[in-house]
């Protein structure tokens, strides 16, 4: 049989298997598509609701006081050559005076007395150790015109111990969730090869090749979890706008903007292939398996 009429056979055969048993197909459908969406589902939500502490300023700041008569610009510019301050922001002491009396509530400002330096705060690279920072604020000690610094770091080795913590814990979930879902999908595309050894015996006994019997279950397990990814797509979608309304009420009681929104058009699709091909392998090791017992 040519290459053209061995897939065409193929084709027309996985769709006359899907109308044999379209009661079965539909039920293993099901049933992928609500194990996919549960990862699916709670990965969005969390990514979403995560946005605005992604948002948050985590990089170490270094406050430097200058003293009354140095140059600012000539310390900027000397802070600006280290590699790992990302930008220096310049506060006149006008400013940070007028800072300071609004924070005490101090109204009348007539016949004060400013006794504060020029302001200048550099931030520290996000990649930097704490090691680091600290080497890098003794070099800014050393600058001229540079009186005193002030900086915190403890802050930062707290936060990434408890990101690791929350990471780890995240990844244990995700791999028990992941090897849950794995099993339900391979038992509902297994579910559609339980009726396979009638025709791969007569396959078999007409001298089929293992690949040209293999064929067509293969592609019904490809087709069965394109369904279902798309399914998952659409159960997902559904319920993120089920929640949307009381997500948005109580971000406004914090003050910050959520949306409950799908992956991206790219991850969806990546989404829909990699399905695709875990329903391919799946089903084609389940024939590969049939096609072996039947030879022995």
């Amino acid at each position: 049989m040519s290459y053209i009429s061995s897939r065409h056979w193929a084709f027309v055969e996985t769709f006359r298997g899907l109308k044999q048993s379209l009661g079965l197909f539909s039920l293993a459908t099901l049933l992928a598509s609500l194990a996919l969406s549960v990862p699916l589902f709670i990965s969005t939500i969390f990514y979403e609701l995560a946005e605005p502490l992604r948002q948050l300023p985590t990089a170490v700041e270094i406050t430097i006081f200058t003293d009354k008569n140095a140059d600012t610009a000539k310390v900027t510019t000397q802070l600006e050559q280290f590699s790992k301050i990302d930008f220096v922001l310049l506060i006149p002491k006008s400013e940070a005076l007028a800072k300071l009396n609004d924070h005490l509530g101090i109204k009348n400002t007539s016949k004060e007395h400013n006794p504060l330096p020029d302001i200048l705060i550099a931030t520290v690279s996000q990649t930097s150790s704490a090691t680091e920072v600290q080497q890098l604020a003794d070099a800014i000690e050393k600058i001229d015109g540079v009186d005193i610094i002030a900086y915190e770091t403890d802050w930062r080795l707290k936060l990434d111990a408890l990101s690791q913590t929350f990471k780890l814990g995240i990844l244990c979930l995700g791999i028990v969730i992941a090897t849950l879902v794995l099993l339900v999908v391979a038992t509902a595309i297994r579910m559609t090869t339980l009726t396979i050894q009638p025709q791969m015996r007569a396959l078999y006994l007409f001298g089929a090749s293992p690949s040209f019997a293999i064929r067509p279950i293969a592609w019904r397990g490809t087709l069965l979890m394109l369904i279902a990814s798309l399914g998952a797509l659409g159960i997902t979608q559904v319920g993120l706008q089920a929640l949307q309304h009381q997500v948005a009420t109580l971000a406004q009681l914090y003050n910050v903007t959520l949306f409950l929104e799908m992956p991206a058009m790219k991850w969806c699709l990546s989404f829909i292939i990699g399905c695709s091909v875990i329903g391919y392998l799946v089903a084609t090791l389940s024939a590969q398996d049939a096609w072996r017992k039947i030879q022995y």
